[in-house]
């Protein structure tokens, strides 16, 4: 039972021009973040996983990152600039394949 999640959601956001997605997950009270270009999914690819609790929070730097077009390469490092803290990335999800 401890394995199931308590809650879940994702919020997807397409920027049409460089056709890179931005997706914030909610899950098990964390959220987490999968940056990756649409048609190049496991070349270019992101996840930074349990960032934040804050909904606010997370929300905010969805639509910051999705309204300066960053690239899957880069959010690593501008959530690092933002939160103030280093994000280690995920066994399985390198950040650029």
């Amino acid at each position: 039972m401890a394995d199931q999640m308590l809650n879940a959601y994702e919020k997807t956001i397409k920027d049409e021009a460089t056709q890179v997605v931005y997706k914030l997950v909610f899950k098990n009270a964390l959220y987490s973040l999968e940056c990756y270009y649409e048609q190049m999914k496991h070349k270019n690819y992101c996840y930074l996983e349990n960032f934040t609790e804050d909904e606010g929070e997370a929300e905010f730097f969805l639509h910051l990152i999705a309204k300066g077009k960053a690239l899957p390469i880069h959010i690593k490092d501008i959530a690092e600039d933002y939160f103030g803290k280093r994000f280690s990335v995920p066994k399985g999800y390198p950040r650029d394949l």
